[in-house]
């Protein structure tokens, strides 16, 4: 089965840059092993749009999971803004928009959303 997953936004996320704004982009999975990752939007700040479509094969089971991160580009170490997962089995077979609430570190604070339209093909 393929599931086809368009990064539409992101929003809310913590500016981290103590100088100009955050340089935002996304990282997907399905397996937390192989990711992809979006192209990084430079002076974003706390929201970007994204507009880009990754597809991934997936097995259908019921405890299958997309992840989701969120980071600021930087010259020595990129910030994680936040991240979160959604269950794959809830998506079903007809294209869904979907709002992933992002968090951050163990405390699970919220920190921002991402934006996806998702749909198995």
């Amino acid at each position: 089965m393929v599931l086809a997953c368009k990064l539409i936004s992101v929003a809310g996320v913590k500016d981290e840059d103590f100088i100009g704004s955050n340089d935002l982009y996304v990282k997907l999975s399905t397996d937390e092993k192989n990711w992809v990752k979006s192209t990084v939007k430079r002076g974003a700040g706390k929201q970007a749009v994204f507009d880009e479509l990754f597809t991934f094969d997936v097995l259908p089971q019921p405890n299958a999971k997309l992840y989701v991160e969120v980071y600021d580009k930087d010259p020595l170490k990129d910030d994680k803004l936040g991240s979160a997962s959604v269950s794959i089995a809830d998506i079903g077979a007809e294209q869904k928009d979907v709002v992933v609430e992002l968090h951050r570190h163990i405390i699970h604070r919220h920190a921002g959303v991402v934006n996806l339209r998702v749909s198995h093909i």
